[in-house]
């Protein structure tokens, strides 16, 4: 009885060797399994967050650009300005050459400052060629701001929204080849899922009204724009029909960007001297002394300045009230204006071409969120072969685990991963006025991150690996 159990432990013992060697090919085909989930997993969540950092990237460098349009818009409007300061300051030195009205007149009727001020006039003389088209510097420079603008900042602005998708992409497979250099993995070429399409878009036409509205509050930093009005009143009466009016010194300046492609600076400075006569009782002589204007368009009509297109050089032949009752509509009583002076300053104006504001890139206003916020996200897929897999049998078990997805049953099996990123606004601060902010490409706080997979991308991804769910 014995003798025939002889040999049973041996039998028993193979069994058990091969039931653990089974387990050993498992247990390491599981590592190996557990390694390539790992590998293929980070290098795809780096690729996405670089395709993330690259929007990223991009959307700040279009509010850059945006911030540079304004700029220069800023920068133009102080040449147009410096132009007709430079042609008022040769205008006025040619009348304080003519005493016309005399130096000692207008500092014995408004003080000796003004009297002064107007004699200093004499140092602008020749000032205006600075303002010629050909040959002026400041000329030169509005047409070089205008030239940075519509051919470089436009034109980089469009490159970068047109391409920031292939640059998007070129950059993920860069890095994820960077994790694979075997290129024993692939990354798919279309997304599961992608907000680009459709988020920025150029604003042209009437739409450029915010770009002004943004060009109009930076200029307002800077006194040097701002309207320059002013008005001087003598002592004393000096007719009888209106002891209550007085001589005065009018200054008028301003600098204007007209609808939404005129610049437009104009700068006058008149003597009205209180006259009276019993046609039409007291009214004040205009005596123009300093006139200047800069546009850059010159069929923008300026109907917005009372002038008259060709206004006569001197009133010698016939008296200035009598020619203001036959030419224009001027109330030579209502003390606004310098409507003569406007008329040698608009009919005298130097004209610099330009193409006004230019179009600009901002995120489309369709499907804001109600928070103020807009999101560029994506979602990607990467797969692997499993016959690449470093495992003992490339026939293993179906596995599925978190975003990772494989099947290496079937032919043509593959490891798949699943990631997704996005690029969001926040800004690095809060505002000081407590106010939330809206997103926009005019400001550059742009960042990247990852973000988790909604589960209608896991069903795509599914779907793409050849799944039924």
């Amino acid at each position: 009885m014995a003798r025939s159990q002889t040999g049973q432990s041996l039998a028993l013992a193979l069994v058990l060797l091969a039931v653990a060697g089974a387990g050993l090919i498992q247990l390491f085909n599981g590592g190996q399994l557990l390694r390539e989930k790992v590998r293929l997993s980070s290098a795809l969540d780096a690729a996405a967050y670089s395709g993330a950092l690259v929007q990223a990237r991009g959307l700040n460098f279009l509010a850059y650009a945006n911030r540079a349009l304004v700029a220069h818009q800023v920068a133009m409007a102080h040449a147009i300005t410096l132009a007709s300061w430079a042609k008022f300051g040769d205008a006025e030195s040619r009348q304080l050459a003519r005493s016309n009205p005399p130096a000692t007149l207008i500092g014995g009727l408004f003080g000796a400052a003004h009297g002064q001020a107007y004699r200093s006039a004499a140092a602008a003389a020749g000032a205006g060629r600075h303002a010629d088209w050909q040959s002026g510097a400041l000329a030169r420079a509005f047409a070089e701001h205008d030239r940075v603008v519509h051919d470089v900042l436009v034109r980089a602005q469009a490159t970068v929204q047109r391409t920031l998708g292939e640059s998007r992409m070129q950059a993920m497979r860069d890095v994820f080849a960077a994790h694979y250099g075997d290129h024993g993995a692939r990354l798919d070429a279309i997304p599961l899922a992608d907000t680009l399409p459709g988020f920025v878009v150029r604003y042209g036409g009437a739409a450029r009204v915010r770009l002004k509205s943004m060009v109009e509050e930076a200029g307002a930093h800077y006194g040097f724009l701002a309207p320059r009005d002013g008005n001087r009143h003598s002592m004393l009466p000096s007719e009888w029909r209106c002891p209550w009016l007085r001589h005065e010194l009018r200054r008028r300046g301003a600098t204007s960007l007209l609808d939404l492609d005129t610049w437009r600076s104009v700068d006058t400075q008149s003597f009205h001297a209180l006259r009276s006569n019993k046609w039409i009782g007291c009214y004040y002589r205009e005596y123009p002394m300093g006139w200047g204007g800069a546009k850059n368009d010159a069929l923008r009509p300026d109907d917005d300045l009372p002038h008259v297109a060709d206004p006569p050089p001197d009133f010698a032949d016939e008296d200035f009230w009598r020619w203001v009752r036959g030419h224009t509509d001027w109330n030579l009583l209502d003390g606004a204006a310098n409507p003569l002076a406007n008329s040698y300053a608009l009919s005298q104006a130097v004209v610099w071409p330009g193409r006004g504001l230019p179009s600009f890139a901002e995120i489309a206003q369709a499907g804001r969120a109600d928070d103020g916020t807009r999101r560029l996200r994506f979602a990607v897929r990467a797969a692997r072969p499993a016959i690449a897999l470093a495992t003992g049998d490339a026939r293993g078990p179906k596995v599925g685990a978190g975003r990772l997805l494989f099947e290496t049953r079937l032919p043509g099996a593959e490891m798949a991963a699943v990631s997704a990123a996005e690029t969001y606004y926040r800004r690095p601060y809060a505002r000081t006025d407590g106010r939330e902010e809206r997103a926009s490409l005019f400001m550059p706080y742009w960042q990247a991150r990852l973000s988790p997979v909604a589960p209608d991308e896991r069903a795509l991804a599914w779907r793409r690996q050849g799944g039924t769910k």
